[in-house]
């Protein structure tokens, strides 16, 4: 079975796909830039701090790592987000286009006796 589209259907069809397409890659554009901010203020910090011995560690790494940690939970919480406004806006648009009132979607012929 072909379901064919109309002008209109394509555009939210095309809208549906490339939304999600377009934000994550300024998303990703955005903690790219961020990370190298993050970076650079680090590696400044360290030249400042004096190096501590190979078995110590210092207090400024703990806080660098559960940042990072926290920012992986907020990437990952992104995509969730951006997957489920995918998912949701395709069974918006299935119930929408498949709805009983929808012109397009009246039986041609009377089905009256007619067991298929």
């Amino acid at each position: 079975m072909r379901i064919k589209l109309g002008n209109t259907e394509r555009k939210w069809l095309l809208i549906l796909v490339f939304t999600p397409v377009v934000s994550i890659s300024f998303m990703s554009i955005a903690f790219n830039i961020g990370q190298q901010i993050a970076f650079a203020q680090e590696s400044a910090g360290q030249q400042q701090q004096e190096q501590p011995s190979p078995g110590e560690t210092s207090p400024g790494q703990l806080v660098v790592r559960r940042v990072e940690i926290w920012g992986v939970f907020y990437r990952l919480m992104v995509v969730a987000f951006v997957v489920g406004a995918v998912v949701q806006g395709c069974i918006v648009y299935v119930c929408w286009r498949f709805r009983e009132s929808h012109k397009k979607n009246k039986p041609r012929e009377p089905a009256e006796g007619i067991h298929r």
